[in-house]
């Protein structure tokens, strides 16, 4: 067995890798690396059309972007992934195609995707590129999916995965047995703060905003952190821990939100008790709303929260709002999110306060905070993953800076043989 990185090798990104074994042939994932500009996977067109399969973790661009550009070149591999999956992945594709920077892929391309996509629920075994495989909780969004491949060594590649649960989902599954893990180190290199102290500190920095008679703007992705973090907003609302003022959602939330609640046999029991068993469906809430004027005016009619498009601030509705709201020290701006090198939102943490928005110099006056509501783990808890696997010999550190994997190897001593692949790499297991 051996494992090919294409990309996703000490960088977050762009994830694309190959495991082969005689005639076996099985990408895992094939992502997009968002920044400054788009960053595709190394493989080449004649290794693409080696493989008949490909599982798909989760919908994000960074795990499932590059699909459209294979199937461009006519090529139709079988997709397997969950139906959340599924389903998230059309929208977060037709926007990429709306939105990106040269794209040559075709509606038709999709349409193709869409039809060569067989869903897998979790726990259930299948066939792909001549292996057996199942999938398992990942815990990150809704229908993210781990991949046990099996075919005399078992390996389990995690994508991205989330050990503590949320308002929504349920953490990954843990304990299970491999031979060899293939999994993400995005903050390996720190300790997330923990879920009370991430939601103390948001609703402080709400309520200070409110009182003093101003808007906050939350940047968001689409799929996964906007509906945490809506989740999350209702939540404390309805418990009287935030006042009553509109909560807007503007962008591809919206849509991400109808496909959350018609998937929602995949969100913990206690959401699913809420919907099936009260008229208290926490997906059609009262305090939800969308703007209905195009220039977004009453939106600031009274003091708001306003969760929107992009996360990053790369692109989307929350560029509008920034703009509106920039001149105003009343107001604030709140990151909770990974903000990758180069984009707007990592610029303006880094204390830029005269970006150029839609081509025109913008002051910022408003408040600029960060509170982290990741859908990752950290990095004891990446190293309390690995060493909770059965029967495990040898780790395979991805989807991380170089320091911060360091971190994650030098955390787990001796016991295991580790492994940060470059890009290009094949490594034998």
């Amino acid at each position: 067995m051996k494992l090919t990185v294409y990309g996703g090798a000490q960088e977050v990104g762009r994830n694309c890798f190959l495991l082969e074994e005689g005639e076996k042939r099985l990408l895992l994932d094939c992502g997009i690396k968002l920044g400054e500009k788009v960053e595709y996977p190394t493989i080449t067109g004649n290794e693409l059309k080696r493989v008949k399969d490909i599982c798909v973790s989760h919908a994000h661009l960074d795990h499932t972007g590059y699909l459209p550009h294979v199937f461009e070149k006519k090529l139709s591999p079988r997709i397997n992934g969950t139906k959340p999956t599924h389903d998230l992945m059309e929208i977060l594709l037709a926007d990429y195609k709306r939105i990106g920077e040269g794209i040559t892929f075709s509606q038709k391309n999709l349409d193709d995707i869409r039809k060569r996509f067989t869903a897998r629920e979790f726990g259930d075994w299948f066939r792909a590129g001549g292996f057996h495989a199942v999938s398992y909780n990942a815990g990150h969004i809704l229908g993210s999916a781990m991949f046990l491949v099996e075919e005399g060594k078992r390996l389990l590649y995690t994508g991205d995965i989330s050990v503590r649960g949320t308002r929504l989902l349920d953490g990954c599954e843990r304990g299970l047995p491999a031979e060899v893990v293939v999994i993400e180190g995005t903050y390996g290199d720190e300790e997330l703060p923990s879920t009370k102290e991430s939601v103390s500190r948001i609703i402080k920095e709400i309520n200070e905003t409110l009182k003093e008679g101003g808007h906050v703007l939350i940047p968001s992705f689409a799929v996964g952190r906007g509906q945490e973090v809506l989740m999350l907003l209702e939540s404390y609302m309805r418990s009287g821990l935030i006042p009553d003022v509109p909560i807007y959602m503007d962008g591809m939330i919206k849509k991400a939100m109808r496909i959350y609640r018609q998937n929602s046999i995949y969100c913990k029991d206690e959401i699913k008790r809420r919907i099936l068993m009260s008229e208290d469906d926490p997906f059609n809430s009262r305090h939800f709303h969308i703007p209905r004027r195009k220039d977004k005016r009453d939106v600031f009619k009274e003091p708001s929260i306003i969760v929107s498009t992009s996360g990053m601030l790369s692109g989307g509705p929350a560029l509008g709002y920034l703009k509106h709201m920039a001149s105003d020290p009343k107001n604030k701006l709140i990151f909770v999110g990974y903000q990758a090198e180069g984009t707007l939102g990592a610029k303006i943490l880094a204390g830029e306060r005269r970006p150029e928005i839609d081509g025109e110099e913008v002051e910022l006056k408003l408040k600029v905070r960060e509170v982290r509501l990741s859908g990752h783990s950290g990095k004891s808890e990446v190293v309390q993953f690995i060493k909770g696997m059965k029967k495990l010999e040898t780790v395979v550190l991805i989807h991380g800076d170089p320091k911060a994997l360091e971190n994650i190897s030098d955390a787990l001593g001796d016991k295991y043989d580790v492994t940060i692949p470059k890009e290009g790499e094949t490594l034998k297991l």
